[in-house]
């Protein structure tokens, strides 16, 4: 089963105005100048598997991306093999599957990175990227299905969902407007997702909420932080 995600060129705009600020959001020019580190590796490890994949045989090919570490529910069940709950976010279905996730990280990855910090933005990403894993397996399992699936999708959208957190709690005049487009354009994504036969929805969906949990998680700790260091100062 596929797990693709395609994003909007219009939302670019949106993407590359984020970076968190006290209580404001901005990305400024020094910010805007700097590496994505985090990104940049989470793209070359997502790359490398696929050179990887390709290279033992095809990556369109289900049972050699079983045999890769792709996610089969038998497997996980059966045999015990709950790497396949991460190895399956570094896999991909072919290079169109692979460049439009990995566009979309990098788009993603540009803004979030910087405004949430390298940790907390692998946390995202990893954690939401696993968690949709669990929630894909176990919604398979319940409907029957036996699917082979991978893809970095799910990730992307933990970091979508916490794009989205961002916007609503560090709002600022200029990108209220975006908000409703934004949700909008995230609500189509996830109807096709459960609605097109090659794409993994659940993955799509869980990654989604987790992201967003994540995400309000980290800016309650921050601001706790930052309420405390106040108080320390006075």
């Amino acid at each position: 089963m596929l797990q693709y995600y395609h994003i909007l060129p219009a939302q670019a705009s949106l993407f590359l105005t984020l970076g968190v600020r006290g209580k404001c959001v901005v990305l400024d020019k020094q910010t805007k100048a700097a590496i994505p580190v985090i990104t940049v590796i989470l793209a070359v490890l997502n790359i490398l598997a696929f050179a990887v994949t390709e290279y033992f045989g095809s990556s369109l090919d289900s049972s050699h991306m079983i045999h890769m570490g792709a996610m089969y529910e038998p497997s996980v069940l059966e045999d015990h093999e709950y790497y396949r709950l991460i190895s399956c976010m570094f896999l991909h279905f072919g290079m169109e599957h692979l460049l439009n996730n990995m566009i979309s990280l990098l788009v993603l990855g540009y803004s979030l990175e910087h405004a949430i910090g390298k940790a907390w933005f692998g946390l995202i990403y990893l954690g939401a990227g696993f968690i949709s894993s669990i929630i894909s397996f176990f919604y398979n399992m319940q409907t029957g299905q036996e699917m082979v699936s991978c893809g970095a999708s799910g990730a992307i959208f933990g970091l979508m969902g916490a794009l989205m957190v961002l916007l609503v709690v560090y709002r600022r005049r200029n990108l209220r407007g975006e908000i409703p487009r934004f949700a909008l354009y995230l609500a189509l994504s996830l109807y096709t997702g459960f609605q097109a036969p090659d794409i993994d929805g659940a993955a799509h969906a869980g990654g989604f909420v987790s992201g967003m949990l994540i995400c309000v998680i980290m800016c309650v700790i921050k601001s706790f932080c930052k309420n405390r260091k106040g108080q320390k100062a006075e």
